[in-house]
């Protein structure tokens, strides 16, 4: 199969050892994930779902925020000494609103059989390539205006909690 693209986006590189640093923490990674799969949440919430003090969470909070992995979500806070914090996945970062607002990083953990999870699998790849095929399609008719290359990751693996 050719490459759909003869120059793919240059993947972007962490090379700071300070900000390589903070994933080191087992407890960053714990917050890290809560956040990715739940959302916006402030040290309090998550204190409560990794079983720390709220000092601690939130002083590390603070350090995944210094390299830029987390952000603050003002837009959550009730009173203003809420602090609500959101992972920072930079989708959409010079691309303008209507791009930033296609952008999605979630995480679903749904209940399923071995058999379940590969029909999972299967529609999931028919409907990225009947996207695919429509964005080709539409290029092959001249439809360009507005048109970029996206990237879509998926990974699926069955894990315990």
């Amino acid at each position: 199969m050719a490459p759909e693209s003869e120059h793919p986006p240059e993947p972007r590189r962490t090379t700071d050892l300070d900000a390589l640093k903070v994933f080191t923490h087992p407890l960053r990674i714990d917050l890290y994930r809560a956040l990715f799969t739940g959302g916006a949440a402030t040290a309090s919430h998550l204190a409560d779902e990794v079983d720390e003090a709220v000092s601690l969470v939130s002083y590390h909070l603070r350090k995944m925020a210094a390299h830029g992995f987390i952000v603050e979500a003002p837009g959550e806070s009730k009173d203003a000494r809420e602090r609500w914090w959101r992972v920072e996945c930079g989708h959409g970062a010079g691309w303008g609103k209507d791009w930033g607002d296609a952008a999605f990083n979630r995480e679903y953990v749904p209940r399923l059989t071995a058999t379940e999870f590969r029909q999972l699998s299967e529609e999931i790849r028919e409907l990225i390539d009947s996207y695919r095929e429509r964005g080709l399609a539409a290029e092959a008719a001249g439809d360009t205006e507005g048109r970029e290359q996206v990237s879509v990751q998926i990974f699926g693996f069955p894990f315990r909690p």
